[in-house]
């Protein structure tokens, strides 16, 4: 299974300008060009599925931007900068993460990623 094929489909949407997939453990299975998320920023979101409080006090790091925390739970968190934000979903096995600029919208940003996760969850993952 080829995971650059996946962020390539998130990217193709057109609603989701960067992304990335990474295993529960910090692994990173795939990502967009220049969007590295550090292992500080990866422990943060995961930490945040469990508990938002850290999240919605300092904001959300992710690929060195740091984006103000809008709402989270236990399978999804949602961060905003001005006109940019991220939309970070969490399966059985991986955390999606896709970024969205000007040129989208939060909820079609999320739609891509959910419905990935979705797949994934299926998929066993």
């Amino acid at each position: 299974m080829s995971w650059d094929s996946y962020i390539n489909n998130l990217i193709s949407s057109g609603h989701v300008q960067k992304a990335a997939i990474y295993g529960l453990d910090g692994s990173k299975w795939a990502a967009s060009e220049g969007f590295e998320v550090s292992k500080d920023e990866f422990d943060a979101m995961k930490a945040g599925f469990s508990d938002t409080k850290n999240l919605t006090m300092s904001g959300m790091r992710v690929a060195q931007t740091k984006f103000f925390f809008l709402s989270g739970s236990d399978e999804i968190l949602r961060g905003k900068k001005e006109t940019t934000g991220v939309h970070v979903a969490k399966t059985e096995q991986a955390i999606i993460i896709g970024y969205y600029d000007q040129g989208s919208t939060a909820n079609s940003c999320a739609t891509q990623v959910d419905s990935m996760a979705e797949h994934l969850k299926k998929s066993g993952y």
